[in-house]
C-alpha cells in the first residue's frame, strides 16, 4: 500500500536526481542499492552541514520526514529491518555495512560511472558519425541520390601545368622549334595557302620557325613550281622523301625534340595510286590570326594529349557541332548564270563579301538534293543528276528568313559521322564555306567557339573521344610520331586519330578558337564548279597577302 506522505512506513524515494542534487546542496542523500533482502535496501549517509550538526536527533528525523526525495520502497522501511528499524543502532549498522563495501559497489560510484560512460559512448557515435559523413562528401562531392552515373562522364582536358601562362599572356616558346609540316601536291592550292604560311612565320611575328614542304608528288612541273617558291622565303625548305608512302612521310619529315604544325596542302599524286582510298582533294584555304598560336598554346597546356586540331570548316566530325552551334546560314545554289554587267562585288575574281550576293530567289522550290548514295572513290557526278552542280562557276545565295529557311538547306542532313553526308556531299560543303565567308565578314568566329575551357583561357576544347578526327590541321611533337611508326596501315588520319590514341589512352583534342577551313575532300570535286576558290583566292589577297606576294588570278577569270 502506498500512502501520499513520507512516513517511517512510507520515506521518501531518492532518484538519480535527489542524489545529485542533494550533493550539490550540501544535504541528506538517500540512495538505493540492491539487497539480497528484497529488490532494494534503503540506505542512507549523512552528509551535514556545519550548521545541522548543532541539530538534534529529533530535528535530524524532522528534516527526513520533510525532504522533498521520494524513497518508495515497503520492504526496506517495513517492521523488523535491521537497517531501518528507527533506532540508533539501525542507523549505526547502515554506516557500519556501507563504508565497510569496495567503492566499486558503493550505487553513488555506479551512477556516476554509469553517466561518464553513457556520455563517452555518446560522444564516440557522434564522431565516427561525422568522419563518415566527411569521408563521403570527400569522394563524391558533387553526386546526389537522384543522378544517374551508369555512362561515366567524357574525359575532361588536364589542368594546365605551372610552366604554362594563360592565352592572354602566351608568348612563342624558345625552348623548341615550331615547324609548319606541309604535304604538298598542286601549285594551285599552295598559292592561297602561301600567304598564311608568311604571315605566320616567326619574322613577321607568328609562331612558325620553318616551313618544310614534303614533295608528295611526281610532277616535274609541280615540283619546279616548289623550287621556285623555295626560293622567295629562306624560311622554307622542300623535303625530298626516298620513297613515297605516309610512313616514309612521317618517319623522313620530323625530328623529336620540334613540335610541327601538319598542314595540308593537296595530294594527288604517284602516292594516290599506290592508296586510291586516301583523300586526294585535301588543302587549307583559311586559318585564322591565331589558329596556329592557339595549337601551340593547347598542346602545352594538355601535355597527355596526343595531338591537338584546329576546328574545321568543312569536316564530317565538325559540321554537326557548327550547324547546332549556329555558326551555319541558309544558302542554296543559283540555277540561272548571272548576266556579265554583275556588280564585281558580287561576281568576279575580287568577289568575296556575303553582303554583296543577292537573295535567292528562284521561281522552283526552295531545296536542293543531296547525294546520300555517292561513292568514295572519287567519282564525279553526271551532270544530268538533280544532285550534280547546276553550271561551272555557279554561286550559292543566302535565302530570305535565313533562320527559318535552314531546315530546307542541305545542312539539315548533316550527321556526327566521319563517313556521313558531311563527307560525300559536295553541297553540304558549299554551304558551310559560304557560311564561313559570311561569319568572317561579319566579325564573327566566335559562333564556332564551343567546348570546355578554364575561365581566363582564350581555348575552347572539344575531345574526340578517340573517335576518328580530319588530321588536315594539327599540333603534335616530333618524338609522338617517331615512337609510332612505321604505321599498321596505310591511313595515318586513322592512325593518328583512333588507333594510336587509344592504344596510348592519349586523347585528341580540338581547340574551336582555332578556326580553318579545308576545303574538300575527293568525294566533293564537284565543289570546284563552285565560284569558292576564287573567293577565298580574293579574300587572301584583299586580307592576308602581302603586297609583293599577291596570288595570281588565273586568265579564264
Amino acid at each position: 500500500m502506498r500512502f501520499n506522505g513520507p512516513t517511517p512506513q512510507n520515506p521518501p524515494r531518492a532518484g538519480p536526481t535527489a542524489v545529485v542534487t542533494s550533493l550539490l546542496h550540501g544535504r541528506e542523500s538517500f540512495i538505493q542499492r540492491p539487497s539480497t533482502a528484497g529488490p532494494y535496501t534503503l540506505c542512507r549517509r549523512y552528509m551535514m552541514s556545519p550548521d545541522d550538526l548543532s541539530r538534534s536527533s529529533t530535528e535530524s528525523q524532522r528534516l527526513l520526514r520533510s525532504s522533498s526525495f521520494e524513497i518508495d520502497d515497503l520492504e526496506a522501511a517495513g517492521p523488523g529491518n535491521k537497517y531501518t528499524n528507527g533506532s540508533a543502532n539501525g542507523r549505526s549498522r547502515w554506516n557500519k555495512s556501507f563504508k565497510q563495501s569496495p567503492p566499486w559497489r558503493r550505487p553513488r560510484c555506479i551512477w556516476v560511472a554509469l553517466a561518464v560512460a553513457v556520455v563517452l559512448i555518446l560522444g564516440s557515435l557522434m564522431v565516427i558519425q561525422k568522419s563518415n559523413i566527411v569521408e563521403q562528401i570527400r569522394a563524391s562531392p558533387e553526386e546526389s541520390p537522384q543522378e544517374d552515373h551508369s555512362i561515366p562522364p567524357p574525359p575532361m582536358p588536364q589542368p594546365p601545368p605551372p610552366t604554362v601562362p594563360e592565352m592572354d599572356k602566351f608568348q612563342k616558346p624558345a625552348e623548341f622549334k615550331v615547324i609548319g609540316l606541309i604535304f604538298y601536291g598542286r601549285p594551285a592550292t599552295v598559292g592561297i595557302l602561301d600567304c598564311y604560311l608568311r604571315k605566320n612565320l616567326v619574322t613577321n611575328g607568328g609562331f612558325l620557325d620553318e616551313v618544310h614542304f614534303v614533295v608528295n608528288t611526281d610532277r616535274k612541273q609541280d615540283i619546279k613550281y616548289l623550287d621556285k617558291l623555295i626560293k622567295t622565303e629562306k624560311l622554307f625548305k622542300k623535303v625530298i622523301l626516298p620513297e613515297l608512302g605516309y610512313n616514309s612521310v612521317w618517319k623522313h619529315s620530323v625530328e623529336p625534340e620540334h613540335m610541327y604544325i601538319k598542314i595540308d596542302d593537296d595530294i594527288v599524286s604517284t602516292l594516290e595510286r599506290f592508296f586510291p582510298r586516301l583523300d586526294s582533294w585535301m588543302m587549307q584555304v583559311f586559318f585564322d590570326d591565331n589558329a596556329i598560336a592557339n595549337l601551340v598554346y593547347s598542346k602545352l597546356h594538355h601535355p597527355d594529349s596526343l595531338n591537338v586540331i584546329a576546328n574545321l570548316v568543312n569536316s564530317p566530325e565538325t559540321g554537326w557541332l557548327h550547324y547546332h552551334f549556329g555558326a551555319i546560314h541558309s544558302y542554296l545554289p543559283e540555277t540561272v548564270a548571272p548576266s556579265k554587267d554583275t556588280d564585281a562585288a558580287a561576281l568576279g575574281p575580287k568577289a568575296w563579301r556575303a553582303s554583296a550576293l543577292p537573295i535567292w530567289n528562284e521561281s522552283g522550290e526552295m531545296s536542293f538534293p543531296v547525294t546520300m548514295d555517292k561513292s568514295d572513290d572519287g567519282s564525279v557526278l553526271e551532270a544530268d543528276r538533280p544532285e550534280a552542280p547546276p553550271f561551272k562557276g555557279h554561286r550559292w545565295l543566302p535565302l530570305p528568313e535565313s533562320e527559318k529557311n535552314i531546315y530546307k538547306t542541305p545542312m539539315s542532313k548533316t550527321e556526327y559521322n566521319p563517313y556521313g553526308p558531311d563527307w560525300k556531299s559536295w553541297a553540304l560543303a558549299a554551304q558551310v564555306h559560304y557560311s564561313l565567308l559570311e561569319n568572317i565578314e561579319k566579325n564573327q568566329l566566335h559562333l564556332y567557339h564551343y567546348g570546355t575551357s578554364s575561365p581566363s583561357a582564350s581555348e575552347g576544347i572539344w575531345d574526340m573521344a578517340f573517335g576518328r578526327m580530319n588530321i588536315n590541321f594539327m599540333a603534335i611533337w616530333g618524338k609522338d610520331v617517331l615512337d609510332n611508326v612505321p604505321f599498321d596501315g596505310p591511313d595515318d588520319e586513322h592512325e593518328l586519330s583512333v588507333n594510336i590514341p587509344t592504344k596510348l589512352n592519349r586523347p585528341v583534342l580540338v581547340n574551336t578558337h582555332a578556326v580553318a577551313a579545308h576545303f574538300s575532300f575527293r568525294t566533293q570535286h564537284e565543289l570546284y564548279d563552285t565560284d569558292l576558290l576564287s573567293r577565298y583566292r580574293a579574300y587572301a589577297n584583299e586580307m592576308i597577302c602581302p603586297k609583293g606576294h599577291q596570288i595570281p588570278i588565273p586568265k579564264d577569270k
